[in-house]
């Protein structure tokens, strides 16, 4: 039984790890907000945890059954169309310490994505970019290249595997060092290999033909671990959490494969765009 089965969380939100300091991790499905979103306050059904979200505190008011109200403070973003895990704290103390781990690229964060192509240049290395945040249609929230102004943008990148029956795609392990609105899906657009279903940064065409045409409804990203280590309460607490990849992106690949680092013939590259700087 878990501590935090007073919380409301939407349906299909699982508690997948848990500290007793206070620090929960969730799994959200794609498709879910990890908060409302603050140009439409009355829409408010579908998010994490329905109900009251105070954007200044950053936590939802939570009534816990007993008569009283409780703050679940949200620690990290996901935006909707990603799934994965998510952080929550059930102290103010503890989720400034957090996020401020956050802010300095203290926390550890692993990410799964199926992108364009059956290879890459390099099968793994670093991205440095700078980035800059700016409004999109409608007043939505993108970022784009920068090519002087802007904060930098760093990602560690793998390339696990191909596709399977010669599919255009790839299955890329992503670590980002800093947290950067849209990061992951701006850079692997900017390098050449867009997530396959990404409809703001990504490749129309590929989308139609490898996603909405074979029945794909959702981005291909995957928060798929968290990890941390902190001091509380004169201890060393050590925090991980883990969800596995989302059953669409095994029929996505093509079906199941013996581990990574196979399916993708040599000569089979697609070419990346040349590497921008990071200017401190």
């Amino acid at each position: 039984m878990s501590s935090a089965d007073w919380i409301p969380f939407a349906e299909g939100v699982k508690v997948v790890a848990e500290h007793p300091c206070g620090l929960l991790a969730v799994e959200k499905p794609h498709g879910l907000l990890a908060h409302p979103n603050p140009e439409d306050e009355g829409a408010r059904d579908n998010v994490l945890i329905p109900g009251n979200y105070s954007f200044e505190e950053e936590a939802f008011h939570v009534r816990d059954g007993q008569g009283g109200v409780r703050r679940v403070h949200l620690l990290n973003r996901l935006d909707s169309p990603t799934s994965g895990v998510l952080l929550l704290a059930l102290d103010a103390a503890l989720a400034a310490e957090v996020r401020r781990m956050f802010a300095r690229s203290a926390v550890s964060k692993r990410y799964y994505a199926l992108v364009r192509g059956r290879g890459l240049r390099q099968p793994h290395g670093t991205w440095q970019d700078v980035l800059v945040k700016s409004k999109g249609p409608g007043g939505g929230v993108r970022s784009s290249a920068a090519g002087g102004s802007g904060v930098p943008a760093v990602t560690l990148y793998h390339w696990e595997r191909a596709a399977l029956h010669g599919l255009p795609i790839s299955l890329l392990r992503l670590e980002p060092r800093t947290g950067r609105t849209h990061q992951l899906r701006v850079q692997t657009s900017m390098h050449g290999h867009p997530i396959l279903g990404d409809r703001t940064y990504g490749d129309f065409d590929f989308n139609k033909t490898m996603g909405t045409a074979r029945g794909f409804r959702r981005l291909f990203l995957h928060a798929a671990s968290t990890e941390l280590s902190f001091d509380w309460a004169g201890k060393r607490v050590h925090f991980s959490a883990a969800t596995p990849m989302p059953e669409e992106f095994s029929h996505a690949l093509g079906g199941a494969e013996d581990g990574p680092g196979r399916g993708a013939p040599k000569d089979a590259v697609v070419p990346v765009s040349p590497r921008l700087r990071v200017r401190l």
